[in-house]
């Protein structure tokens, strides 16, 4: 039993921590979070939908719309999928 934990943990990583939303302007924010061991990349979400894959901690989110509010979490993939990370809350200047 053992081995299917440790096969299950590599296909699914760690939830990705303490992601934070920075530099907001009225149509992009810059989000980053701590890299996770052994992840192949991560999925970004807005407002619950998959918006991008990235292979860093860090994305730059843009086209958002002015004064607008938005959530925002990621997860982490090896073949699949971490619970999400922590959500942040944005609104755009």
């Amino acid at each position: 039993m053992q081995c299917l934990g440790t096969r299950n943990q590599q296909s699914h990583p760690d939830a990705p921590d303490n992601l934070t939303a920075s530099g907001e302007t009225d149509t992009t924010v810059d989000l980053t979070w701590d890299a996770v061991s052994h992840a192949v990349g991560y999925h970004v979400y807005k407002d619950a939908v998959m918006i991008d894959t990235v292979n860093t901690n860090s994305y730059m989110v843009t086209g958002l719309t002015t004064a607008m509010p938005y959530e925002f979490h990621v997860t982490a993939f090896i073949s699949g999928e971490s619970e999400p990370s922590n959500v942040v809350e944005v609104t755009t200047l």
